[in-house]
């Protein structure tokens, strides 16, 4: 690392006529020492330690060197698959606002729509050949061009895509930041790329969402008291055979024994000079 004092006890032991003096001047007056200091301390920043440095700034430059790799390998892959045509925003770290503002439910259609897997007719007959793959205003293919373009079904809601681009070209509207931002208003508004090609029911007050949160929450708790109660009963019928169990067991043993209840080994009987009537 660059050490100022080094070089200023350096300088003033070559000459004993060398001398340094400090001074305060205003900034941004055009004063030419100033505006060279400022400069030179602009450019001191950018500057790496080379002997020592900070974990904090390791950990800085660690990422500028892996986020600029990312993107020589970003730039030098050719795109390929359903996001090719999306794939235009440039790789970072921090998330863009189309993810960090967008409702979650919504950004999950945003998703499918710029991957191409998403609930489409293109997309069945790939992968899902059981499903229709035809459109409901009566295309042939239902393809993510003919939703975002043209179908009729969502014409009172294009206007939001051609704010973005007139042409509504699927590398604006899907890789550009203005682009996302207009598709994504418009899957909110029209419901575009669900199941049933509708926007989802939304729930008109907070009440009735809460209401239907505690009785989903009621029913989940009835389930788990019934799959209590059904373990408890197996425990008390095991309870019940081993009580049976231990019982027979101790019959058995009183059985062997002569009668008696903890019973001493013959042996022991023996040794200890006891008998009983039945070991004459």
């Amino acid at each position: 690392m660059f050490n100022i004092t080094h070089t200023v006890d350096k300088f003033l032991e070559e000459n004993d006529e060398h001398t340094i003096s400090i001074e305060w001047c205003p900034g941004h007056k055009d004063i030419k020492g100033n505006e060279r200091a400022d400069a030179e301390a602009k450019a001191g920043t950018e500057l790496r330690a080379q002997d020592h440095t900070t974990l904090t700034n390791a950990k800085r430059g660690v990422k500028e060197r892996a986020l600029e790799k990312w993107r020589e390998e970003w730039q030098k892959t050719p795109p390929a698959g359903g996001f090719a045509i999306a794939n235009r925003l440039p790789p970072r770290w921090k998330p863009r606002e189309h993810v960090t503002h967008t409702p979650r439910e919504v950004f999950s259609r945003l998703t499918q729509c710029r991957t191409k897997h998403a609930f489409l007719g293109e997309y069945y007959a790939r992968f899902v050949p059981e499903e229709h793959t035809g459109c409901t205003c009566g295309e042939r293919l239902q393809t993510r061009e003919h939703i975002l373009q043209t179908c009729t079904n969502y014409d009172e809601y294009r206007h939001i895509l051609r704010e973005a681009d007139e042409q509504m070209e699927l590398g604006i509207l899907l890789g550009t930041k203005k682009g996302l931002e207009a598709t994504a208003k418009f899957l909110a508004k029209s419901g575009a790329f669900t199941k049933t090609g509708k926007r989802r029911e939304q729930k008109t007050t907070p009440e009735e969402e809460d209401n239907e949160n505690d009785e989903e929450e009621e029913r989940w708790w009835r389930r788990m008291e019934g799959d209590r109660e059904a373990d408890f009963g197996l425990v008390e019928e095991d309870d019940e055979e081993g009580r049976q169990e231990e019982t027979r067991e101790r019959d058995e043993e009183i059985h062997t024994t002569g009668g008696h209840d903890n019973p001493r080994p013959r042996r022991l009987r023996e040794n200890t000079g006891i008998r009983n009537s039945h070991d004459r």
